[in-house]
Order: structure tokens, then C-alpha cells, then sequence
């Protein structure tokens, strides 16, 4: 009775503090702290881990969006795409099939077992990572004075913004891959040029979202290109130091097996230099990939980053707009914003599902009510709208915005598109 007091009481210990830090290191070590909690754990480890699961993405992200990006892994379209397209197609109705099918989206939308409650709290912890990341390290917009962007940071989300922010990641996951490259690129024979066309792209995954939702992505997507840098820096000072004798040779014909990195684009010091021109396809790989990055050691980061630069994928966040025509017609649900009197159609549309005041501004030409959204997106404004991705133009609540004295709400700037950009 005594033994069975005890368990009874590190299930509890376990269960409230499991609860209190959510992520699964401090679980562990709560866990390996004796061999009675322990055993205690495992009499309630299904359980503890859907309840942390579920509190863990709360109320700022639909988990069906991250479980979507879990289960798209290892599913590169060009080799799966009988499975890929039917993955998309859940991700892309989910809505319908929760409202009209529960028990099928019951099934659809919960982990399937223990193993794949594990990866989504794996996946929770990347994106958490990331998250907090972003609210400290976010660029200063041109017109805020260092002295008070100070004061700023680390910038406090609105529920709001985080769901925007959390989205994109598992947007930016699933994107990287089904359309991107694959990781360990060299047991495959890739296409040239891009690995999906942008036919496909848009009328399975792009195109079934809204465009401010496609900026959104691109805001994070900007972000996460940033954190490669320092990643950069230190595989091309790690090799020029192993090579500092022989740095016109190849790295195969100086470096041992363990120390040499995969045969690649990059095989030489004079070579190095080049490794920022592939940030933007390492970027569109996914936040999974990036956060292994950053959290290896040097040589297996050195063999990440280099094994997987490609120059045969060129994502389309990357400046490589397809023309508007081949974007046009949107897919359901996307499609249900196409219609006139828009405007109004939002303001019947909770604040996460209508775009901000900065895309209105930016991504708008003047309109009437009776035309159409299509008629009224400003098809000629890409480049400009990406520009604005630095300071997440897409991420934020009209309220900080005005809070901000954003330059785009100043009224009477015509028709000409503003460039707020991000200050050096």
C-alpha cells in the first residue's frame, strides 16, 4: 500500500509540474529524477503527453496545421504525389470536414499514436524557439528611433499576431517538404530547374490560401533566412581552419572522412564565399531543418548546411513570382474572398482570417465595392511587398500598427506604393 502511495503521488508531481513547464527536456529530467517517478510516468504517459500536446498549441494555432507539417515529411511531391495531394487536401478542407464530418476530422486531426504526439511536441519546441527568437531579435522598421525600438523589444504578441506568426511556420514546413528540396539530396536524381512547377504549387497549397496569408509566410520566411548567417560563419571559419595549409585543394584530397563535408557545390576555401547565395532554398527547407542547424555541433553542421546546397531549387519566396494569371483563380477556401463588396465580407470575418492594414494599404489598388478582389490586387506591387517582409508588414494587429505611427497609414499617400523597409 505504502509502494502504491508513492506512485500515486509521482503521478501527481508529475503530472502538475509536467503541466507547468510544457516541453518535453524538463518532462525527461523530471522523469530520470528516480526510478518511482519513472515507473509513475509510464502509468501515465499517453495520457500526460496528450494533455501537454493540447496545452502546449492552446488557443494560438489550429492544430491541425501542425500536424499537416508533421505528417508532410518525406513527402516530396515529385516521388509522392498521389500522397502528397491527398495530405494537402486534408490540410486544405479542414474547416469543411471539422464542420460537416467530425468524426472523420476526429480521426483526421488528432495524433494518430504516442509516436506522433512526441513529434508534435518535438515540433511545438522548434517553433516555440522561433517564436521566442523573433519577439527579441525583430529588425527595427526604418522610421522608429533605436531608442525607442529598444523599449520595444522583446515585442509582446497579441494572441492574434502569434497565431499569424505560429501558421507561417507550419506553412513554411509544409511547403519545404512537399515542394522543396529533399534533405540528403544525393541519393536522388533531381530536375533542373524548379523542383515543382508553380502550377502545382498554387493550385494545391498557395492558392487555397488568401494572398495576405502567402505574406505572412514570406515575413517569417525573411526572418528565418536571417538566422543562417551566423550558421554561415562558422562552417566557412571552420573549414578555412582546417584548410589553412592547403587552401587551394579540394577538401577530399586534405580532410579525413570524419572531418570532410559531402561532395557538393562548395568543395574548396575559394569556394566558400558563395554559401550566402543559397540561403533563401536552405530557408524554404523548413524551420525543422533551420533549428538542426543551429543546434549541431560544428562538423555535423557543417555537413548539413553544405550536403544540402542545390542549385537546382529556386523558391518562390525568393523574388520568383510566377506571372499573376498563372495564381488566378484561387481554390476553396481562398476563393471565397473573391467576390464583391470584400471589405465587407471581412469585417464579418474574425480579426485572424482578414487581412491587416498594412497589406489593405499595400496590396490593394483603389477599388469600388462592386469590384471584385481580384480586380482590386495590386498585380504589379510583388517586389514591393516584399520588401516590407523584414518587419513582418503581414504579422501584425492594426493596433500595434497605429501604436507604431506606420508611415502606410498616413492618409493621401495616392496610389503609388509606400516602402516602409527595415532600417540597417
Amino acid at each position: 500500500m505504502q509502494i502504491n502511495g508513492f506512485l500515486w503521488s509521482a503521478q501527481q508531481m508529475i503530472c502538475t509540474k509536467a503541466l507547468a513547464v510544457s516541453d518535453l527536456d524538463t518532462l525527461r529530467s523530471i522523469v530520470l529524477s528516480s526510478p518511482i517517478c519513472h515507473k509513475a510516468y509510464l502509468m501515465v504517459r499517453e495520457e500526460l503527453l496528450h494533455t501537454i500536446l493540447k496545452a502546449s498549441y492552446g488557443e494560438f494555432l489550429d492544430l491541425s496545421e501542425a500536424i499537416i507539417a508533421v505528417r508532410s515529411k518525406d513527402l516530396w511531391l515529385e516521388h509522392h504525389e498521389e500522397q502528397a495531394i491527398a495530405l494537402l487536401d486534408r490540410w486544405r478542407r479542414r474547416e469543411e470536414i471539422k464542420q460537416f464530418f467530425p468524426t472523420l476530422a476526429a480521426q483526421l486531426y488528432q495524433p494518430g499514436d504516442l509516436e506522433e504526439t512526441i513529434k508534435l511536441l518535438r515540433f511545438h519546441t522548434i517553433l516555440q524557439f522561433f517564436f521566442e527568437d523573433y519577439t527579441m531579435n525583430l529588425p527595427r522598421p526604418s522610421w522608429i528611433e533605436p531608442a525607442r525600438w529598444k523599449q520595444e523589444l522583446p515585442i509582446k504578441m497579441s494572441k492574434n499576431e502569434k497565431c499569424r506568426f505560429m501558421r507561417a511556420l507550419c506553412r513554411l514546413q509544409i511547403y519545404g517538404n512537399i515542394f522543396g528540396p529533399p534533405e540528403d539530396r544525393k541519393h536522388l536524381c533531381l530536375p533542373a530547374g524548379d523542383l515543382s512547377s508553380d502550377e502545382k504549387l498554387f493550385r494545391l497549397f498557395l492558392g487555397a490560401m488568401p494572398p495576405w496569408e502567402y505574406h505572412e509566410m514570406g515575413c517569417v520566411g525573411s526572418y528565418l533566412q536571417t538566422k543562417y548567417d551566423p550558421v554561415f560563419e562558422k562552417v566557412s571559419t571552420g573549414l578555412r581552419d582546417a584548410m589553412k595549409n592547403d587552401q587551394g585543394r579540394f577538401f577530399w584530397d586534405v580532410l579525413s572522412d570524419d572531418e570532410c563535408p559531402p561532395p557538393a557545390v562548395i568543395d574548396r576555401v575559394e569556394d566558400l564565399p558563395q554559401i550566402p547565395t543559397y540561403a533563401a532554398a536552405l530557408t524554404f527547407m523548413g524551420p525543422d531543418f533551420l533549428y538542426r542547424a543551429l543546434h549541431s555541433t560544428p562538423i555535423p553542421q557543417r555537413n548539413l548546411v553544405i550536403g544540402n546546397l542545390n542549385r537546382s531549387f529556386f523558391p518562390v519566396f525568393d523574388g520568383n513570382f510566377p506571372i499573376w494569371y498563372e495564381r488566378i483563380p484561387f481554390t476553396d477556401p481562398a476563393d471565397r474572398h473573391y467576390v464583391r463588396h470584400f471589405e465587407q465580407f471581412w469585417s464579418t470575418l474574425p480579426p485572424l482570417e482578414q487581412p491587416n492594414l498594412s497589406w489593405r494599404k499595400l496590396g490593394l489598388v483603389p477599388h469600388t465595392p462592386e469590384q471584385t478582389l481580384e480586380n482590386a490586387l495590386d498585380m504589379d506591387n510583388d517586389q514591393n511587398l516584399e520588401n516590407e517582409w523584414p518587419w513582418g508588414f503581414a504579422l501584425w494587429d492594426d493596433a500595434r500598427l497605429k501604436k507604431w505611427d506606420a508611415p502606410l497609414l498616413i492618409e493621401g499617400r495616392g496610389d503609388a506604393p509606400l516602402l516602409l523597409l527595415t532600417a540597417p
